[in-house]
This record gives C-alpha cells, sequence and structure tokens, in this order.
C-alpha cells in the first residue's frame, strides 16, 4: 500500500488528502471519505486513516481529504458552507476518479459527514456504495446542540450566559461569527445546516447504502435511521457497540472493531 500527500483543486482554492493505493491496480471501487464537523474530525481522525488502510489493504484506492477550512485545506472555517463542502466531495470524487482510473466511487461519511455525503450522492453521478456511520438526519437539532455547547463555554469563561441562542443566531445573521469548541461559525453554515433534513422524501441513489448506528450500548437502530432507510432503493440499518470515539472519551481509539467488521462484511456482500 502506498500513501502520498496529495493537494487537488476546487476552484481558486486548494483541497488536502491522503491517498492510499493499493499494491496493484484493480476493479474495486475506490473510496471518498467525508469527515465530521470540527473537533469531532479531530477525535474521528485515527479511525479514518485505520480504515481507509484496511480498503487500501483489500484493494480499494482511498481518499481522505478536508474541506474548505479545515485540516490542511485553503481558506478559514468561517468562509465554509454545507454548499462548499458539497463542492470540495465533488472535486474530491473527480480527483480521486482520474486519480486511481477507477470510475465507480463510493462515499463514506460520519456524523455531519455523513448527511453532507448522502446529499452529495444525489448530485453527483455514479456514486456506487454509500455508507453513512450515524448520520446526522435533523440538521437543526445538532446545530442546536453546538450552540449549546457555546453557552456551556461561556458559563465556563465567565460564570454567566451573554449571548443566549436567540442572539447568537443574530449575531451571525448581522455578518458575526459564533465560536463552537474553536471554530468560527458563520450564518451560512448554520443556515445550510439546519436546514438539512434527510430523513425525507424519495432518494435518487439507486447504488447500495449502509446505514449504521453506533452506540456503546446498542439496541434496536433509532427510529430515524430506520426511516431514513426507506427512501433509499437499496439499504440496510446495522447497529453495532462503539464508544462515541468522534467525542473526548477515555478510551484510546485508532480501531473501532465492531464498526469496521460491519462494514466491511456488508461490503463484501454488495461488492
Amino acid at each position: 500500500m502506498k500513501e502520498t500527500p496529495v493537494f487537488f483543486p476546487n476552484g481558486s482554492y486548494q483541497l488536502f488528502g491522503v491517498l492510499h493505493e493499493p499494491e496493484a491496480a484493480g476493479r474495486a471501487p475506490a473510496f471518498v471519505f467525508v469527515h465530521p464537523f470540527g473537533e469531532e474530525k479531530l477525535w474521528a481522525h485515527r479511525v479514518f486513516v485505520s480504515f481507509a488502510r484496511r480498503l487500501a489493504a483489500e484493494g480499494h484506492p482511498v481518499l481522505r481529504f478536508d474541506c474548505m477550512g479545515s485540516g490542511d485545506s485553503d481558506g478559514d472555517f468561517s468562509q465554509s458552507s454545507i454548499a462548499t463542502a458539497l463542492a470540495d466531495v465533488g472535486a474530491a470524487v473527480d480527483f480521486v476518479r482520474a486519480r486511481s482510473g477507477s470510475r465507480s466511487v463510493s462515499l463514506i461519511g460520519l456524523r455531519l459527514g455523513a448527511t453532507t455525503a448522502a446529499v452529495a450522492a444525489e448530485q453527483i453521478a455514479d456514486i456506487h456504495h454509500l455508507i453513512l456511520w450515524s448520520p446526522i438526519v435533523d440538521g437543526g437539532r445538532y446545530m442546536q446542540e453546538l450552540l449549546r455547547i457555546n453557552l456551556t463555554t461561556q458559563m465556563a469563561t465567565h460564570k454567566e450566559i451573554r449571548h443566549d441562542r436567540e442572539a447568537m443566531v443574530g449575531i451571525m445573521r448581522q455578518g458575526g461569527t459564533v465560536n463552537v469548541d474553536g471554530y468560527e461559525m458563520a450564518y451560512p453554515f448554520f443556515s445550510e445546516a439546519s436546514a438539512l433534513q434527510i430523513g425525507a422524501g424519495v432518494k435518487s441513489h439507486a447504488g447500495p447504502c449502509l446505514i449504521v448506528s453506533i452506540d456503546k450500548r446498542p439496541v434496536v437502530a433509532p427510529a430515524e435511521l430506520q426511516a431514513l432507510a426507506a427512501t433509499y432503493a437499496a439499504a440496510t440499518v446495522s447497529t453495532v457497540q462503539e464508544e462515541p470515539f468522534w467525542k473526548e472519551i477515555a478510551t484510546f481509539y485508532d480501531q473501532a472493531p465492531s464498526l469496521f467488521a460491519a462494514t466491511a462484511d456488508w461490503l463484501r456482500q454488495h461488492p
């Protein structure tokens, strides 16, 4: 397996990624990984690396990349939005198709990255597998959770709430930003993410789709993920037992064995 740092363009800016290439070229689909939001991206990094290497060892070209304003890609996070993320995914798919020679490209995303992947699969032709790890189904609810993080930070820093959630939205509407775990979120990102509701409407993506519920005490997959699966022509819902490795937890996660096994088994059943 060969791992190569790469830069590739999306319009006027450059995106950074790492291309994992198998030892021998084959006909296996290439994969593009779509990362989650902010700090979740950092905590999930090692799991992404490990699974990318596993896929490459099994013959798949894999591209992990940073969206605009994240990681080593150009731009400030405050300039990013769901629209820029979707454009970045499209550029990543084009790049891996050209670099690997594979016309068959699959998407795999985690949390908000899974949501972005689901929307991208409606816009990009010929996406093969669509793998959604713990997708955010209701973007509005998730954005409110992010604003609560800011409220917690205000209490820890100032011992009081200086801007409630309504005030923070007003600040963003007026062109300001709201800090969430060190990331300056502007209104385009907030409003576009809030509008994401992927659990309804028949999807045009007709390829195989895997939706994974990740929980440290797994039970039946949440109803909203079951409803999401029903919008696809060929979706499977799986529940796996793992810690929420996209958060700051006591356990160091560089592997997610149950998640990896469930995903790999499904891929073998859906070549």
